[in-house]
């Protein structure tokens, strides 16, 4: 008896998407950036051509996502993905089928990929982009990008992406100094107004939702439901000391583009079974005075600057070994390197464990050839928020970056769209 290959994948993804959507699968598929399987490392997202940018593209526009990512494993892969429309809370969008968010079918291959070339490192490069001319996304709003190995069941990593529509909404404004009082010197306030020019809103309460991101967090994004003043077509969010984030510092950062030389802040590099590179030991910044140093806010790029045409498949690996001094284990909460090369996460992966031989914190994390940024961060216990400021410091005066999103609920309607996005950086008005 033969079975239809077609009625496989749509029962296939009809469970992820019943699943997803449960709280039984909670422990299993996370709506966010996580990766489930050792062997994926390097997972990157972002407008194609633009490789510091935000995964943000535009509905129905020439606008693609790129995805890449490297499987150390020794064995090829088959991987898929499909994707999964969400709230803007992140929470999945329970009432939408899956034909209501998805143009065309309802998963694609990942069959464009590389072996490594000349590095200690054996990996298989996988790359592709989205949409499609086989599938698009139908609807504006916040996704999750769901790759995994033949079978949804067999989870290899999540992302998260959006797709915004072309409205004539706009929204405007800057970051200011905190109104507070007591908080003037550690907080960013964002002041803004959303232009609506002829959107027609019919209860801005109820309809419109504002999410505002730092850099690349979400632990502690500010989702902000009513404006201080609706005056008509306008909506105004200025002068709202709710609407703060701490300033935290400029971005520590380290370079391996080489593993032939030491840059600035490389202690030593060696090679046993395989490179290690030892950073420079980091020192707490919680009460220095603030100096500016250009950063990229998180972010990395991959390159190897020793002998590579295509840092792609050519650079190689190493382990990097951070180490933060500190005399005491800490037991109200854990420290946290976070930034995209820990995929903003506060989880085990990015967590320092404590050395009291070495009278410190320490983490090793096996990265790709690039350059990187960083930061510390502690995780109160019972907290999903990272707090910047024990470690790092906390100045008004740091440069960051900001994503306004403005989010539509339609009386009626079974979803959020996404219907404006706006970047603020500090500096740049």
């Amino acid at each position: 008896m033969h079975t239809n290959p077609g009625i496989i994948i749509r029962l296939s993804l009809t469970l992820l998407v019943a699943l997803s959507a449960s709280a039984g699968f909670a422990e299993g598929l996370l709506n966010e950036n996580h990766c489930y399987d050792p062997a994926i490392k390097t997972i990157q997202a972002f407008k194609e051509g633009f490789e510091l940018s935000p995964p943000i593209i535009g509905l129905n526009s020439t606008e693609r996502l790129s995805i890449q990512f490297d499987d150390l494993g020794r064995d090829i892969q088959r991987y898929k993905y499909t994707i999964v429309h969400c709230e803007s809370d992140w929470s999945s969008s329970a009432d939408l089928h899956v034909a209501d968010y998805i143009d065309g079918y309802r998963e694609e291959n990942i069959d464009q990929y590389e072996y490594s070339y000349n590095t200690s490192v054996l990996y298989t490069h996988f790359k592709t982009t989205f949409p499609t001319d086989n599938m698009r996304p139908r609807i504006s709003g916040n996704y999750l990008l769901v790759v995994y190995n033949d079978e949804p069941l067999h989870l290899v990593f999540t992302v998260r992406f959006m797709v915004v529509e072309t409205t004539p909404v706009v929204a405007t404004g800057k970051v200011v100094q905190s109104t507070v009082a007591d908080e003037q010197n550690t907080r960013q306030q964002i002041d803004f107004i959303v232009q609506l020019n002829g959107f027609q809103i019919l209860d801005v309460g109820r309809e419109v939702k504002i999410l505002i991101q730092q850099n690349g967090r979400w632990d502690n994004a500010i989702q902000v439901s009513k404006p201080r003043f609706a005056r008509t077509g306008e909506l105004d969010y200025r002068f709202d000391e709710s609407i703060s984030f701490t300033g935290g510092n400029q971005f520590r950062n380290f370079d391996i583009k080489s593993l032939q030389y030491q840059t600035e802040r490389i202690a030593r590099i060696t090679y046993d079974t395989s490179n290690q590179v030892y950073l420079l030991a980091d020192q707490f910044r919680t009460f220095k005075q603030y100096v500016f140093e250009a950063d990229i806010n998180g972010r990395y790029y991959i390159k190897n600057e020793d002998h590579a045409e295509h840092s792609s498949i050519e650079a190689d690996y190493a382990w990097v070994h951070f180490f933060l001094p500190y005399p005491f284990l800490i037991t109200t909460g854990t420290f946290h390197v976070i930034g995209d090369l820990t995929a903003w996460q506060m989880n085990d992966d990015s967590r320092l464990y404590f050395n009291p031989e070495h009278k410190g914190y320490e983490l090793n994390l096996f990265l790709k050839q690039g350059y990187y940024n960083y930061q510390y961060v502690l995780r109160e216990k019972g907290k999903t928020t990272g707090d910047e400021s024990f470690i790092e410091g906390s100045h008004w005066e740091t440069e960051n970056d900001y994503t306004i999103y403005v989010y539509y609920h339609e009386a009626g309607s079974f979803f959020d769209r996404l219907i404006a996005v706006n970047f603020l950086n500090t500096i740049q008005h």
